[in-house]
């Protein structure tokens, strides 16, 4: 960066501070929010990491690979479906006819 263009961001910024123009992002939409910041928020160095959902995610897949060894180890009925009632559902076939049938009436 040369000196021009930071003489040019100081002064952009002095003027922002000087009418009390709001720095942050207004309201989008949060999947568009990290382009709408690197277009239109990081003209003044600030960057601000947004986190996604993997950990949570994460978290949640294995809680759920708990309780399905669980059910499977102890022989428990929650909701009278067992773990071989979840295998079964999990190896069906799929008619894909039906499926694009369905998707069509959408």
């Amino acid at each position: 960066m040369n000196d021009s263009e930071m003489r040019r961001r100081e002064l952009l910024r002095q003027t922002r501070k000087l009418y009390n123009e709001r720095q942050d992002i207004p309201a989008v939409h949060p999947r568009y929010g990290r382009i709408y910041h690197d277009l239109y928020g990081a003209g003044d160095g600030e960057t601000e990491q947004i986190r996604g959902s993997f950990y949570l995610r994460l978290v949640i897949g294995i809680l759920c690979f708990i309780c399905f060894v669980y059910m499977d180890q102890s022989k428990a009925e929650v909701a009278q479906v067992n773990s071989t009632a979840i295998v079964n559902q999990i190896e069906k076939d799929i008619n894909m006819e039906t499926v694009k049938e369905v998707w069509k009436k959408l």
